[in-house]
């Protein structure tokens, strides 16, 4: 039982700077998807954001770049979400 909670303990702290990193990322990309919708004078339908920036994370963890991933997702989220020019 003991070293049960020594595991748990140790991998919660070893995954505590990748979770803190991958919240930043997705803060920045949230921020980055806002102005460029606000910048071509869009709203986004609910979800898109967060959809884009979870494919955007998921597709840089499977060892994307970061072009090829933004590439990637802003097609994926363009399909699940049209917009209304």
């Amino acid at each position: 039982m003991i070293a049960a909670v020594v595991l748990a303990v140790i991998i919660s702290v070893a995954t505590a700077p990748a979770a803190a990193e991958e919240n930043t990322i997705r803060r920045f990309c949230m921020a980055a998807f806002e102005a460029a919708m606000a910048n071509a004078g869009l709203t986004p339908p609910e979800g898109m954001g967060t959809f884009t920036c979870d494919c955007f994370l998921e597709q840089v963890s499977q060892g994307a770049d970061l072009n090829e991933a933004r590439e990637t997702c802003k097609t994926e989220a363009a399909q699940r979400f049209p917009l209304d020019s």
